[in-house]
């Protein structure tokens, strides 16, 4: 579905990503793991063309998608849900997930979209009509996934979604996101904190360390590995 070929990216002169060559398989749990400037936010922000491709290709069921638009991008089925600033803080629950429908079909019943978002996110029904900004972390990151949803995406790229989250809310939004792949949606997924709720349920593991992608194995393979902590950490 995706396929990343020799790219090399980077803000301004500033290249951070190095020869990154990366496939994400139709249907399946892709992680990107490895510590903080490795290049991981680099590497999403990419693919959706929101800093700057020195050189490679990046292809998205077989097109090439490196020099388009973001919003072209996201027309095409690719949906991202950043690490931050990822709500309209002073809208309500209601108004973000409105927004999210921005570019559904003119004849669809966006009412009937965003409720099956509420039925998914039992929490966003019982806050609708409170704005983001008062919202906990989990619920911002419920309704920063709930408005991307309403895109309908085929890829859907999450950076760190669970980061910094209470226990009980990152069990929560895990089993949320895998019913989302059951329901046929690929994911792409930036793993900071707790792998070992994670990585077992990846198909794919990449680690990255400075800007270059350091090795490529299976989740239950990476979990496996009697150095499992130093390939996380990219030692």
């Amino acid at each position: 579905m995706l396929e990343i070929k020799g790219l090399m990216a980077g803000y301004g002169k500033l290249t951070v990503l190095h020869d990154i060559n990366l496939t994400v398989q139709k249907g399946s749990l892709t992680a990107i793991v490895g510590p903080n400037g490795a290049g991981k936010t680099t590497l999403m922000n990419s693919i959706l063309h929101v800093n700057q491709i020195m050189k490679g290709e990046i292809l998205y069921n077989g097109k090439t998608i490196s020099a388009m638009e973001p919003h072209e991008i996201a027309a095409m089925g690719i949906g991202y849900v950043p690490q931050a600033r990822n709500v309209f803080p002073g809208m309500t629950v209601e108004e973000n997930l409105d927004m999210g429908t921005y570019l559904s079909d003119p004849h669809a019943d966006t009412k009937k979209m965003i409720e099956a978002i509420y039925t998914a996110f039992p929490r966003l029904k019982e806050r609708k009509k409170q704005k983001a900004s008062t919202l906990s972390g989990g619920e911002r990151q419920m309704l920063a996934l709930g408005s991307v949803l309403l895109l309908k995406p085929e890829l859907l790229i999450l950076d760190e979604p669970i980061t910094g989250l209470a226990p009980q809310i990152v069990t929560e939004l895990i089993e949320s996101i895998m019913q989302i792949k059951e329901q046929g949606t690929t994911l792409l997924w930036v793993v900071e904190e707790n792998p070992m709720q994670i990585l077992p349920l990846s198909d794919i593991v990449y680690v990255m360390d400075g800007g270059t992608i350091k090795t490529k194995k299976t989740g239950m393979e990476f979990v496996g590995a009697p150095d499992f902590m130093e390939m996380f950490l990219g030692n």
